[in-house]
């Protein structure tokens, strides 16, 4: 299969800054790709989508960098 490049504008990076709950940095049991949660949120399929961030997402709970591959851990909606 062809891999499908998405750009994630900054409208798209703040609402999924809004589903992160923190990072590996400060959650050290962090187990979800912050790609995944791309996923969800734009309804592409993981197996067959790379992201590219136009600037990275930053943590709510510490601010480092989030990044495509950075682990997270993410809020679940009610």
């Amino acid at each position: 299969e062809e891999t499908q490049i998405v750009m994630v504008d900054s409208v798209g990076i703040r609402s999924a800054e809004e589903m992160i709950d923190g990072c590996e940095a400060c959650i050290p049991g962090a187990k979800i790709p912050f790609d995944w949660l791309l996923d969800r949120l734009t309804g592409n399929s993981g197996v067959d989508t790379e992201y590219i961030l136009e600037a990275p997402a930053k943590c709510p709970k510490c601010g480092r960098d989030v990044k495509e591959k950075t682990l997270i851990e993410w809020i679940r909606p009610r």
